[in-house]
C-alpha cells in the first residue's frame, strides 16, 4: 500500500493542479494499479500570506496533521512493514515522528519524497536558513528511503552537504502529468487559442528569478509585446521595491510593449500560455523549470539562459539557449524565434522538443519502482 501526502494545493502554485484529488501524481497511481490511501493535511487557508513558494505557518500546520493522521494509522496497526509512505516535499515538518516511530517499533515501512531545492542550492529562499536548518536537512536525509530529484546538479549537491547518500537519491524528473493537465483545464472550461507573437513571463516576479534582466528585456525589445503574470491576488507581485518600481514605470507608459495579466485562475494563465509564441526565462533559481514544461505542453518556444540544468535539458539546442545575463544574446534568440509566423492553434512547432516532457511525464513510473511499488 501507498499512503501518499500531497503538498497543499494552492490557486497560484502548480500544486493546483498535482496534488488535488485525482491530480497528477494519483492518475499515475490508478494509471500503474497502485493502491493507495490518500492523506489530506488541514488548511489554514487558501492563499500564500507570508512566505514564498509555501505560507510559512499553512505548511507546517498542514504538514503535521498529515503527520498526525499517520501516527494514528500506525498505532491502530493499519501500516505494514511493506507499505511506503510518500511525502510530496522533502521539506515536510513532523516527518521525524514517523523516524522515530519506526526506529523504536521495529518496523520497515519505508518513506519516500521529492527534493526541490533547499538550503544546498545556495539562490534558493531557503539558503539564509542554512545554519539551523542543515543538519535537520542531513537528519532527515539520512532517513529517508527514496529521495527523488529532477537535476543531476542538485543530486550532486545533497550528496557533497551530507542532505542525501548515493544510494538513496535517485535523479529521475519532474512529477509533471501533460495528458491530465490538459483533461482538468478543459474541465474547467480552457480551450485552445491562436497564437498572437507575444512572450510571456511565466516565473515568480521574485529576485531569484531575476526580474530585473527582465525588464531590461523588455525595454531593449519595444516591437515585442510582452505579458507578465500575476497570480498573486491578495499580496504585491514583488517585495522588492526597486523591482515594483520600475516595473509601474513601465507599464504605465504609453503605448508600453508590456502588460501585467492577473492570473488569479488557472484557466486564465493557461490561455495566456496558449496564445503566447515564446516563454522566456531569466531564473537564477530554477531546477529545470515547470515553466518549460507548461511551454512546450502549450507550443510556446523556451528561451532560457545555459544556467544549472537548462542547457542539459535542451540539449545544448543553441535555438532555445542564450548566455546567461547577455542581453544581446538574449535579444537575437528571442527576435529569431518570434519571427516565426503563427496563424492558427499550432502547438505542434515545438514537436522538437516532445522528448522533454515525454521525460517528465514518465517520471512517475520511475518513482514507483523504485519504490518497489510497481515491477
Amino acid at each position: 500500500m501507498l499512503y501518499y501526502l500531497p503538498l497543499e494545493p494552492y490557486i497560484e502554485r502548480y500544486t493546483y493542479y498535482m496534488s488535488c484529488v485525482d491530480g497528477w501524481a494519483e492518475t499515475n497511481f490508478k494509471k500503474y494499479g497502485v493502491n493507495f490511501v490518500r492523506i489530506d493535511g488541514e488548511k489554514l487557508g487558501d492563499t500564500i500570506k507570508d512566505g514564498v513558494v509555501l505560507d510559512a505557518c499553512g505548511r507546517s500546520y498542514y504538514a503535521m496533521s498529515q503527520i498526525m493522521k499517520v501516527v494514528e494509522l500506525i498505532n491502530n496497526g493499519a501500516i505494514a512493514d511493506d507499505d511506503v509512505i510518500y511525502v510530496e516535499d522533502f521539506w515536510h515538518p513532523g516527518i521525524e515522528s514517523l523516524f522515530y516511530i519506526r526506529q523504536l517499533k521495529g518496523m520497515k515501512f519505508k518513506i519516500g519524497t521529492f527534493i526541490h531545492a533547499q538550503s544546498v542550492d545556495d539562490t534558493d529562499f531557503s539558503y539564509k536558513m542554512k545554519d539551523w536548518m542543515r543538519p535537520i536537512e542531513q537528519g532527515f536525509g539520512n532517513q529517508y528511503d527514496f529521495i527523488f530529484t529532477c537535476s543531476h546538479i542538485l543530486r550532486q549537491l545533497c550528496i557533497v552537504a551530507g542532505v542525501a547518500r548515493e544510494d538513496n537519491i535517485f535523479h529521475v524528473g519532474l512529477p509533471y502529468n501533460s495528458e491530465r493537465l490538459i483533461e482538468q483545464l478543459k474541465a474547467d472550461g480552457w480551450e485552445p487559442q491562436k497564437k498572437d507573437g507575444s512572450v510571456i513571463f511565466a516565473s515568480r516576479f521574485d529576485d531569484e528569478k531575476d526580474p530585473m534582466f527582465f525588464l531590461d528585456l523588455v525595454e531593449a525589445c519595444p516591437d515585442i509585446k510582452f505579458n507578465l503574470v500575476n497570480p498573486r491576488k491578495n499580496r504585491p507581485i514583488t517585495t522588492n521595491t526597486q523591482v515594483l518600481t520600475r516595473l509601474t514605470d513601465i507599464v504605465s507608459r504609453p503605448n508600453s510593449n508590456l502588460k501585467i495579466v492577473n492570473t488569479f485562475d488557472k484557466v486564465t494563465y493557461y490561455t495566456e500560455l496558449s496564445k503566447a509564441s515564446v516563454l522566456i526565462n531569466c531564473a537564477h533559481q530554477d531546477w529545470v523549470s515547470w515553466t518549460m514544461l507548461e511551454a512546450i505542453t502549450f507550443g510556446a518556444y523556451p528561451l532560457y539562459p545555459i544556467w544549472k540544468d537548462f542547457e542539459y535539458e535542451l540539449k545544448g539546442n543553441p535555438r532555445y539557449l542564450y548566455e546567461k545575463r547577455n542581453l544581446k544574446d538574449c535579444k537575437t534568440k528571442l527576435n529569431a524565434l518570434i519571427t516565426k509566423h503563427y496563424n492558427a492553434v499550432n502547438y505542434d512547432d515545438v514537436k522538437d522538443l516532445d522528448y522533454v516532457v515525454e521525460k517528465h511525464d514518465n517520471s512517475w513510473h520511475r518513482y514507483l519502482e523504485i519504490m518497489g511499488l510497481i515491477k
